[in-house]
């Protein structure tokens, strides 16, 4: 990992400038936020222990056969440690891999997961019935339901990022499969360029407010530097091959294919996605959630600042993948 060039910074700082402010009246802070932020090291904020990288960490066993090297696992946010172990209510986010011809035995586990197939070609059943995979398929897995996954090809791996946390009261009981391609978008312009299609959430058992996106940034777009208050844990997995920068506070960083950040939850540390191609579009993994609050209302199906738009939607069933029997 480096920090990116002197000539990269201003381009990519231009791009996220905010207009400035009437001469006559100086800028507002926002009521939760100082108005003048530091340097990361004035604020004590190493941004490099919230990046993780799978290729530089040992490889795991998982379900018995899938091969996992952890990109980003648990440990406290709020207080020095080692890079990667940064994860407030997740247990793993991790790659994972099951080699041409093999399959995980049919069992279940006490945590849930989720599975996003990123090449290759399967199968995933519950002993009752199959789903095939293939790129793009999401697959959410709740707490003591049996699964298998199957690489039917037998020269290529496949290849997953896996999430794995304790679940919530209101999991579900059966194996959730969405193909992401025929998804709506359910969000357009969020942070000024952040386009998303909604994979799972409360309707699919997680907690209110804990959602799973595919998130879309268009060539030579930038999103709209932003922090997140502590209790937030907010991770971006760029699914995409090839590195583009991000911004973490006041420093630049490298982010490659399959590699992961949570945004610092300090209230101050601005994070922002830069994509400085005139033609490649990116895309990011994106999962969140916050403490839960028992008495605070739902959180809304549409966000008001998306519910004027017809084209925008969080309706799944279409791309929700119907089992078929085992035979």
């Amino acid at each position: 990992m480096k920090s990116l060039s002197l000539a990269v910074l201003t381009v990519a700082m231009a791009a996220a400038a905010q207009a400035p402010a009437p001469q006559s009246t100086p800028a507002a802070a926002a009521p939760d936020r100082q108005q003048f932020v530091g340097l990361n090291e004035k604020e004590g904020v190493s941004v490099d222990r919230f990046i993780g990288q799978p290729k530089n960490n040992p490889v795991h066993l998982s379900h018995g056969m899938l091969l996992t090297h952890e990109i980003l696992g648990p440990g406290d946010p709020y207080h020095p440690g080692a890079q990667g172990e940064v994860l407030e209510y997740r247990k793993l986010l991790a790659t994972a891999d099951l080699l041409a011809g093999a399959q995980t035995p049919l069992e279940t586990y006490p945590d849930s997961y989720f599975f996003y197939v990123k090449s290759g070609q399967g199968r995933l059943d519950d002993g009752k019935q199959y789903w095939d995979l293939r790129a793009d398929i999401a697959i959410l897995v709740p707490p003591g339901v049996a699964h298998r996954l199957i690489n039917t090809s037998d020269k290529e791996p496949l290849k997953m990022l896996m999430l794995q946390w304790t679940a919530g009261p209101d999991a579900k009981h059966e194996l959730m499969v969405r193909d992401t391609r025929l998804l709506p978008w359910c969000e357009e312009n969020a942070h000024w360029n952040n386009t998303s299609r909604c994979i799972f959430g409360a309707n699919d058992g997680l907690l209110q407010g804990e959602r799973i996106y595919a998130v879309m940034l268009q060539p030579w777009a930038v999103s709209q530097p932003h922090s997140h208050t502590p209790g937030t844990e907010e991770v971006w997995t760029k699914i995409t091959p090839g590195t583009i920068p991000i911004l973490l506070g006041s420093d630049l960083r490298d982010m490659d294919q399959d590699e992961a950040y949570l945004v610092p939850p300090t209230g101050k540390t601005d994070h922002s996605n830069i994509n400085l191609s005139k033609e490649k579009t990116e895309w990011w993994l994106y999962f969140a959630r916050g403490p839960v609050r028992p008495n605070a209302p739902p959180r809304p199906q549409t966000p008001p600042q998306f519910a004027s738009n017809p084209n925008l939607s969080r309706e799944t069933q279409a791309a929700t993948v119907a089992g078929k029997p085992l035979k």
